[in-house]
């Protein structure tokens, strides 16, 4: 084949992973989970029946409501924290205002004093964009809450609805999951599908894992840092930094370095160092195990991992961290098998 063709061919590959991605996806999300789910349970479940005389339906229903009960205990416990922090948040926001007026009128009165500038206008349009903030805080958030308490009832019935459509198409699913199998083992396009999954299984399954590996370690790095440098918000700081970690050319600096630097401005600086070295720490770390992790077990180097990733944001949001890679290796291995 040539040049031409093989770049034709690897383009409509790439256009039909992408299609399938945005608008096919979503519907059969739930069902692609559940396949997910019964292929990490089916062993566990299998060699449970070896022991006892149950029926492989009723020995994975009984593992999933354990593992429910248990998602739902830690996102309770969790849950309770985090509002508790939002709740110190909101009761002593006035504090944190006053706070952060006073770092602005002492930094404009050092340029004032270091450099001999105007900073009236400065000091101004500053406030003022502050005030615009807060009363958009006052004026639509919080009757936001209210009017569309209705709206995020509904949220919560469907991801109720979600999690019940998983939870019986788990158990149908692996109750006829060999007799599926050898049926469909029939069929040559099924056996290069099995193939192309068998792989992703083994390469996008190490990605998952090294990448919510690398992300759960910054995050408890965060966590506990903020909580032995005495941070009162420590879990709601520590999770939303090792959620950002994740994005590309967004870091653990873009919060810890701005923190360092208002406790420069306050005079604290064991805080501002304590804060830096936390950064530091959490950037070596994250330096040293996405490599390692992430770009040496899809074969991809670390530079176009970050474009990938980056592509991935800018086509299917937040989502697009997981999706983009996925899909790169998806289009690679479509592009081995056939």
């Amino acid at each position: 084949m040539s040049e031409t063709g093989k770049l034709l061919r690897l383009t409509g590959i790439a256009l039909a992973v992408y299609l399938v991605f945005r608008y096919i996806l979503p519907y059969g999300f739930p069902f692609l989970i559940a396949a997910v789910m019964v292929r990490l349970l089916n062993p566990v479940t299998e060699r449970i029946c070896r022991h006892l005389v149950w029926k492989k339906e009723a020995v994975v229903s009984v593992l999933l409501m354990v593992l429910l009960a248990v998602c739902c205990f830690v996102i309770y416990v969790f849950y309770g924290l985090l509002m508790s922090q939002i709740r110190r948040i909101a009761l002593h926001f006035d504090d944190y205002y006053a706070c952060v007026c006073g770092m602005i009128d002492r930094c404009c009165l050092m340029a004032q004093n270091n450099f001999g500038l105007d900073v009236e206008a400065v000091e101004e349009f500053i406030y003022s964009e502050i005030e615009s903030a807060t009363d958009q805080i006052r004026v639509y958030l919080v009757p936001g809450v209210v009017n569309y308490s209705v709206k995020y009832l509904k949220k919560l019935a469907n991801a109720g609805l979600f999690v019940l459509m998983l939870f019986v198409s788990i158990v149908l699913l692996i109750k006829d999951y060999d007799a599926i199998r050898e049926r469909l083992g029939r069929y040559e396009l099924f056996r290069h599908f099995h193939n192309i999954t068998e792989r992703m299984w083994k390469q996008g399954g190490m990605y998952l894992k090294a990448q919510a590996m690398i992300i759960g370690v910054v995050m408890v790095l965060c966590t506990v840092g903020l909580w032995l440098l005495g941070n009162p918000y420590f879990l709601l700081l520590g999770i939303g930094i090792g959620l950002m970690d994740a994005l590309p050319f967004i870091g653990t600096g873009t919060v810890l370095a701005p923190m360092a630097a208002v406790y420069v401005f306050q005079g604290n600086y064991r805080l501002a160092l304590g804060h830096l070295g936390l950064f530091l720490v959490t950037y070596v770390v994250r330096e040293f195990l996405e490599p390692r992790l992430i770009g040496q077990k899809l074969g991809i180097w670390p530079i176009g991992m970050v474009i990938v990733v980056y592509a991935g944001l800018y086509l299917f949001g937040t989502a697009g961290v997981v999706l983009g890679p996925v899909a790169l290796l998806l289009i690679m291995e479509i592009w081995r098998e056939f």
